[in-house]
């Protein structure tokens, strides 16, 4: 039977601050696939300009052709929206069991996020139901509990690698930037030179 995962993204709160000028503009991405970026950019949120540390989405992604025999962790990313490489805020994998053992499959969780270093820090609030092809998402008639979120290696290997170029790409187009500023003193200093009279 084909399957699915519906995944309703409530809020986060406490993440960690990565935006160097002015608040952090997040937001999140999933995948069952850790190796495949292209999963995390297809399942994802919209961003939230300006929502700091305590971001709130109220948004419902899909996934689709869940298989529990395959499947058995849900990758989360937190994600700051930048130019260029989008440094990671935080992440976590979230175990699929305590989701498909729930009643009627589907649970309410605020999982804890992870920095890249795997230091604790910040929360996300999820809805995450298992919904068979052509039925709608069971309702959660359940509050809001401590979700188990841990660290799975390969994912912060992703994590750190993403870290990593993200600082490569900043040094990059700061010296870009310094480069353009000293071209162009350096062609204000030109045109700025009186002329030299000729001798005759």
């Amino acid at each position: 039977m084909t399957q699915s995962l519906k995944i309703t993204v409530h809020k986060a709160e406490h993440l960690d601050d990565v935006e160097h000028m002015g608040k952090n503009d997040p937001y999140a991405q999933f995948s069952f696939n850790v190796k495949d970026n292209n999963e995390f950019k297809k399942h994802k949120t919209s961003v939230k300009k300006n929502a700091g540390k305590n971001p709130e989405w109220n948004e419902t992604l899909s996934l689709e052709n869940f298989d529990s025999n395959l499947h058995h962790e849900l990758y989360v990313e937190v994600l700051e929206d930048d130019v260029g490489i989008d440094p990671p805020i935080g992440f976590c994998a979230i175990p699929m069991s305590q989701i498909t053992k729930a009643e009627n499959k589907v649970f309410r969780g605020c999982y804890d996020l992870f920095t890249p270093s795997g230091k604790p820090k910040g929360t996300i609030s999820l809805t995450i139901a298992v919904v068979n092809a052509g039925q709608a998402a069971p309702a959660c008639n359940t509050a809001e509990v401590k979700g188990l979120s841990q660290i799975v290696t390969d994912h912060q290997h992703r994590i750190k690698t993403i870290k990593t170029n993200e600082k490569v790409n900043d040094v990059g187009l700061a010296a870009g930037i310094i480069g353009g500023i000293f071209a162009a003193k350096a062609a204000h200093d030109a045109m700025s030179k009186p002329a030299v009279p000729k001798e005759l």
